[in-house]
């Protein structure tokens, strides 16, 4: 496992994500605002989907043995 995987907590990863949401959904956000939210969603959204990824390949390996 990765250093990076071992420091990413995906519950925080997905707490963040609801925050942005509700940001975005916020009519008081700036376009700016919405702009900077939507760039760390899409990152948030990518560690997500790389580190289930790993998770997955790493539980066929268990289930292979």
């Amino acid at each position: 496992m990765s250093e990076q995987n071992e420091t990413f907590m995906i519950e925080e990863a997905f707490a963040r994500l609801e925050e942005i949401h509700a940001a975005l959904e916020n009519p008081e956000t700036n376009l700016k605002q919405s702009l900077e939210l939507y760039t760390e969603g899409v990152k948030l959204t990518t560690a997500c989907k790389d580190y289930l990824q790993t998770m997955e390949k790493e539980i066929q390996i268990l289930n292979e043995v």
